[in-house]
């Protein structure tokens, strides 16, 4: 008598699992939240300075290129209501403080 028992309060415990709804993960925003109105006023020519007041500090900054400043955002788990970037990944190249090239993938 103890066995089925035993196997169906098992069974019972195990099937319990999927009747509940998944857990809530927490939208998780990484990197620089950039509009197309940022973007767009972005021009060749402007200095470091004014690049970081536009758009704020890039989120790379290679050791090894430090004249290539890469702004990009990911999220993991958004919702509808997540706030979104339009640019997500751009690529800023400058040559002795001044911007020569921007690349946006």
């Amino acid at each position: 008598m103890k066995k089925p028992v035993l196997i169906l309060c098992t069974a019972m415990t195990l099937s319990a699992c999927s009747l509940f709804p998944p857990p809530y993960k927490v939208p998780v925003a990484q990197g620089n939240l950039i509009t197309q109105e940022q973007f767009s006023q972005l021009e060749i020519g402007m200095s470091e300075s004014q690049v970081t007041y536009l758009l704020g500090n890039p989120m790379i900054r290679d050791t090894f290129k430090p004249d290539e400043w890469h702004y990009q955002y990911t999220s993991l788990y958004a919702t509808p209501e997540t706030k979104k970037s339009e640019i997500t990944n751009l690529v800023l190249t400058f040559d002795n403080g001044v911007l020569t090239n921007i690349k946006n993938n």
